[in-house]
């Protein structure tokens, strides 16, 4: 019996990680491309069953990956991810926009909202034929499209005025015989 060529011969589990690896860079792609699937001359039903079907590849597409590499694998990507969303400390504050820039990014975020109520009217008032599908579609990527172009124009600054929006402003304080007190508390 002739042994296998050493440049070919793998270490037990490479494949495994390689098919986990690569399930796991296809689970992303149908989230990011259905929106294509509305551009395929099929009817409305046949594409949104296609569009369901290949958003459902993705998931079990994710779920054979997961279960391919592992749970010591998808902990490492979960701190990974973690780690990238959340930040540390700011080393210098965002840079200031000016007002016409300020006023640009809010025109588009509130007209992102006119898309959406352009095709709800659409809806109510007419009466939608089967290749006004299409039409609705593109009238709600539009505003899609105009909700992140005002984000982006908008910058750091909007987004560090926003999550302060969402922060607490007060925190509990504690009483002398170890009660705390605070709002809904007595």
């Amino acid at each position: 019996m002739i042994p296998p060529h050493p440049a070919t011969a793998q270490p037990p589990g490479v494949w495994k990680r390689r098919l986990g690896l690569g399930l796991l860079v296809y689970s992303f792609i149908p989230l990011c491309t259905v929106e294509v699937i509305a551009f395929l001359p099929v009817t409305a039903s046949q594409a949104v069953t296609l569009g369901v079907i290949f958003i459902a590849s993705g998931e079990v597409a994710c779920l054979a990956a997961i279960a391919l590499l592992g749970k010591a694998f998808v902990a490492g990507i979960k701190e990974k991810v973690k780690a990238f969303l959340t930040r540390r400390e700011r080393p210098s504050r965002p840079r200031h926009i000016g007002l016409w820039r300020h006023r640009l990014g809010i025109t588009l975020l509130v007209g992102s909202l006119a898309p959406y109520y352009a095709a709800l009217g659409f809806l109510l008032l007419g009466r939608p034929e089967p290749g006004d599908t299409r039409t609705l579609l593109y009238l709600l990527l539009a505003g899609e499209g105009l909700f992140f172009a005002g984000l982006g124009v908008l910058g750091e600054e909007f987004w560090a005025r926003l999550a302060k929006l969402f922060e607490w402003p007060g925190r509990e304080t504690a009483t002398t015989d170890g009660g705390a007190t605070g709002p809904g508390r007595t």
